[in-house]
């Protein structure tokens, strides 16, 4: 796997060391950790000894009849998944159907659970259309299909990290979609022959441990350049920069975390020791069954996850295809908070809250979230190619 880079070189201890707009920035970690400490009170004298201690654990899905009628007790079990200290809901269809009303059924599942979870407001993404989709899947039915895309031998084409069966290190979904992807549910249409492992890992409630025996590497967690993500090439290239903590637009607690992997990289702020400390735990966390990870071994069609992407990352480990005729198929949707954050986007900012946002509108403007951006290497940086289209 390939290693986060890291840049700058002198080094200062920790958040107070910088200036007034840096700390003033960071302030927000005092919101933050009364909201974590508010949601999970049960975590809010957590260690990380604590968290070290607990060894990874499987999620026991939740069993569903139709996903076009749950029952109540149904729809009890995927809300106290979800909203619960994992932040993740497993389900398994007794008998997946092949679409309901032309569409994938985690669409009919999306509805059924809008008003407990927020899946009111599906991205419509550009490659469900794409050619290539079509041409193996049939008619589009609402979701992205990601696979072990091949490739002839001798052609260069690009794949991004999620159309190999090599590892996809953890991440949040959406790079490049502003933090607004506050849900996803995957869910498995055809089985690989062995691997494919989801592991999730709830970054937000894992960091109350974090603020409990290292405050300064906690705070540093909330600096506005603490992680830079480069996708550098394909028709979504971007550089976003972002805390890796913060406050999001809608006043709750928010993280932006991701492992390199594949063409993607990832620079981390290196010229604060506390953040350095951060880091090295974070990452340690967040590989393969870390501990206090849990995870998923989705092996047969109909079974999935709803994650909550604001506050969970999760990877994939490699898989293997092929070798009972099978290839591994998942269907995935992301929901947003609002109609009008559904229409596609491609930029390079992050939904911090306003008053912070504005302290550092180099990185949040509010024009950063706005229209298609694409990473231009030459240029060294994001260069705006679309404006964004009309609110509805």
């Amino acid at each position: 796997m390939r290693q986060d880079t890291v840049h700058r070189m002198s080094y200062v201890r920790s958040v107070g060391d910088l200036d007034d707009r840096y700390r003033s920035f960071t302030e927000q970690h005092v919101e933050f950790l009364d909201a974590v400490r508010c949601e999970f009170p049960d975590d809010a004298a957590r260690r990380l000894d604590d968290v070290l201690a607990v060894p990874p654990r499987p999620l026991e899905p939740v069993p569903l009849r139709d996903p076009a009628a749950l029952s109540d007790a149904e729809r009890s079990a995927l809300a106290a998944q979800f909203l619960g200290p994992d932040g993740v809901a497993a389900f398994a269809l007794e008998n997946p159907p092949e679409r309901i009303r032309g569409r994938h059924f985690v669409l009919a599942l999306a509805e059924q659970m809008s008003g407990e979870l927020p899946l009111a407001h599906p991205v419509d993404h550009p490659m469900e259309q794409h050619d290539e989709a079509r041409a193996r899947f049939g008619a589009p039915d609402g979701t992205l299909k990601l696979y072990d895309l091949p490739i002839p031998e001798g052609i260069d084409k690009y794949r991004e990290q999620a159309e190999t069966s090599e590892l996809f290190a953890a991440h949040n979904d959406g790079l490049g979609y502003g933090g607004a992807v506050v849900a996803s549910i995957i869910a498995l249409d055809s089985p690989p022959a062995w691997g494919g492992f989801t592991c999730f890992q709830h970054l937000v409630r894992i960091s109350l441990a974090l603020a409990n025996d290292d405050p300064e590497a906690f705070e540093a967690l909330f600096l506005p350049d603490a992680i830079v993500a480069v996708r550098p090439r394909g028709k979504g290239a971007i550089r976003v920069t972002s805390p890796v903590l913060y406050i999001n637009a809608r006043g709750e607690p928010q993280t932006f975390f991701r492992v390199a992997s594949g063409e993607y990289r990832i620079e981390w702020r290196s010229d604060v020791e506390a953040l350095r400390r951060a880091r090295a735990l974070l990452v340690r966390l967040a590989q393969p069954f870390a501990p206090s990870s849990t995870f998923a071994h989705l092996m047969g069609r109909g079974e999935g996850v709803i994650l909550r992407n604001t506050q969970i990352v999760h990877s994939r480990t490699p898989f293997v295809d092929g070798v009972y005729g099978t290839s591994r198929v998942l269907a995935r949707k992301w929901f947003v908070p609002t109609p009008n954050d559904a229409h596609y986007k491609h930029v390079p900012g992050m939904n911090v809250y306003p008053s912070y946002a504005r302290l550092f509108p180099e990185y949040f403007a509010p024009e950063l979230l706005e229209g298609e951006w694409h990473f231009d290497p030459a240029a060294g940086g994001n260069v705006r190619v679309t404006d964004s289209p009309p609110s509805s």
